[in-house]
């Protein structure tokens, strides 16, 4: 989905008469030759506006994930599902939204999950 600010829509929409209204006048100019002068302004002054709005897109934000636990979280031990390891919860890490750990014997990457409690 395309999602524009409103600074660049009215970017290209004026870039889009000016072209037009250049195109009109380089039409025009088997009339009067000095329309020809305005019409090539005309057009090379959209074309500009189009090239600096382009440019000028808006740069996306980015987004940190934080997890907040109600209360105290203890977690007891994380072992690798690969090789049986122990391993350090302090290095559980927030990727796409779910609490991983990567093992640093077999280099195995897992979502920690809690178990049931039953």
């Amino acid at each position: 989905m395309i999602c524009l600010s409103l600074g660049r829509v009215l970017g290209y929409l004026a870039c889009a008469a000016l072209i037009f209204l250049g195109i009109i006048f380089l039409l025009a100019s088997v009339y009067a030759a000095s329309r020809l002068l305005v019409g090539a302004i005309l057009v090379l002054a959209g074309l500009g506006i189009a090239i600096l709005t382009w440019r000028t897109g808006a740069s996306q934000a980015p987004v940190k994930y934080e997890l907040q636990m109600p209360g105290s979280l203890k977690v007891g031990s994380i072992k690798c599902p690969n090789c049986g390891a122990g391993l350090d919860p302090s290095t559980m890490q927030l990727k796409q939204g779910a609490p991983t750990v990567k093992c640093s014997y077999c280099g195995n990457e897992f979502e920690v999950s809690e178990e049931p409690k039953w």
